[in-house]
């Protein structure tokens, strides 16, 4: 099944199928970002610069959630622990 919108994922509801989708719900709650800095022309043709190691930090994306209808994390987190523990 697709799951596009708040109605399709609460139809879902009492079902395993219920408990995947907001584990990969959770799963959105956080993503890598690249937090180092890159001199100008850096990876461009001809950089003759140092090589800069990427510094990867976990940063909180609430977009998906919000997109399905909850209104915050904790809202989310509530229905979350309700079928996932």
């Amino acid at each position: 099944m697709v799951i596009n919108t708040r109605a399709d994922l609460d139809a879902l509801q009492g079902t395993p199928a219920y408990a995947e989708a907001m584990q990969y719900l959770q799963g959105t709650l956080t993503t890598k970002v690249d937090t180092a800095t890159y001199p100008s022309g850096y990876g461009q043709p001809g950089y003759s610069g140092p090589a800069v190691t990427p510094l990867w930090q976990d940063q909180e994306s609430l977009e998906a959630i919000l997109r399905f209808g909850f209104a915050s994390k904790v809202e989310f987190m509530t229905a979350y622990a309700s079928v996932n523990g």
